[in-house]
């Protein structure tokens, strides 16, 4: 198994944290993982990503430079680079807050051959749960879900070590929201 993952939103989406989580569940199982954030000086509100492999041999280098997958959460980066990195696998777009180009859609077609397109509405799907600050991880969740790069045990592990007790109820909540019904 060997997957890239560029992963894009705004500062205060947790897209970086959604990266984070998958890494240490990677690397929970036993396989190697690495993780490269990307952020503008703005943090919250400006563009952040972030560049996560996972694979069961060694990696030598964190840049995604043939991303397997693209989660995309927000306009801004559905622009700025879904032309840059064109997934091979999938692409998983939160339609919530992306209204999708038909000339990105068709050049993303024409790079990639067998390119799944998923999308989730995941900040509707989090406010529906309690909160919009959860919209990471009902998008991680759509994405373990999908293609059980990690399994989803080892997503609500690391959680229960990462987040306190009343932020990883609302997580475990979105993560059980989307097992069930996404």
């Amino acid at each position: 198994m060997y997957e890239e993952l560029f992963i894009a939103g705004s500062g205060g989406q947790g897209v970086l944290t959604l990266g984070k989580i998958l890494v240490y569940s990677a690397m929970e199982e036993g396989k190697f993982a690495t993780y490269y954030p990307s952020y503008g000086a703005e943090v919250r509100g400006g563009t952040a990503n972030c560049m996560v492999k996972i694979s069961d041999s060694f990696i030598y280098s964190p840049v995604v430079e043939e991303p397997t997958m693209v989660t995309i959460m927000n306009m801004p980066s559905y622009i700025k680079f879904l032309k840059k990195f064109v997934p091979q696998k999938f692409l998983f777009l939160n339609t919530s807050l992306i209204e999708e180009k038909t000339e990105i859609i068709e050049f993303l077609k024409s790079h990639a051959k067998n390119l799944e397109i998923v999308r989730i509405n995941a900040t509707e799907v989090a406010n529906k749960i309690g909160t919009t600050l959860v919209s990471n991880i009902v998008m991680l969740s759509s994405v373990v879900k999908k293609t059980n790069i990690v399994k989803i045990e080892s997503v609500k592990n690391v959680l229960s070590k990462i987040f306190s007790k009343k932020t990883l109820d609302i997580n475990l909540k979105a993560i059980d929201y989307v097992m069930a019904n996404v």
